[in-house]
């Protein structure tokens, strides 16, 4: 879709949630969302998370270029901004059989760099270091439990996406 989304293409089925998307992204382009996702992407997530599948295959591209893009030296920011992105999948996920070829391939984009993120280095040795800060410091030879909690979710994502 390289046209604009409508208004009814946002809003679907009426909600809370889809007029919230409207009011954040009606009349705006990929390009404007991405200027506002760093100091919105709390709040742009949900809406991403809950417009209509046509808008989210059109906006999806500015939340995966603002991951990209991100700086990495803050792990702890980018492990929320991950966890951000699992929560966009996660709910999309519920209404699976309404989503299109277009926003299924965006959620599959999404999930391989949320996993590749999980099995990082940078993660990995993030993950060790707040194990320890918390007292359940882990051999660095073991996963986290957090590490691989998130790991697990990611897996049951894909295949979700997969079935």
């Amino acid at each position: 879709m390289s046209q604009l989304p409508r208004q009814e293409d946002i809003n679907v089925y009426d909600s809370l949630d889809e007029r919230s998307a409207v009011r954040s992204f009606l009349g705006r382009t990929r390009e404007d969302i991405l200027l506002r996702l760093p100091g919105e992407y709390e709040s742009l997530q949900e809406d991403l998370a809950f417009m209509g599948p046509v808008a989210f295959a059109y906006y999806a591209p500015a939340w995966e270029e603002f991951c990209r893009t991100r700086p990495s030296d803050n792990p702890e920011e980018t492990e929320n901004i991950v966890r951000w992105t699992l929560c966009i999948i996660s709910i999309r996920c519920n209404g699976l059989e309404d989503e299109t070829p277009g926003s299924i391939a965006a959620l599959r984009r999404m999930l391989s760099w949320c996993e590749a993120f999980y099995n990082s280095p940078e993660a990995r040795a993030y993950f060790t270091a707040e194990a320890r800060f918390w007292g359940y410091a882990e051999p660095l030879l073991r996963m986290p439990p957090e590490l691989h909690e998130a790991l697990e979710e990611c897996a049951a994502l894909r295949r979700m996406l997969h079935e």
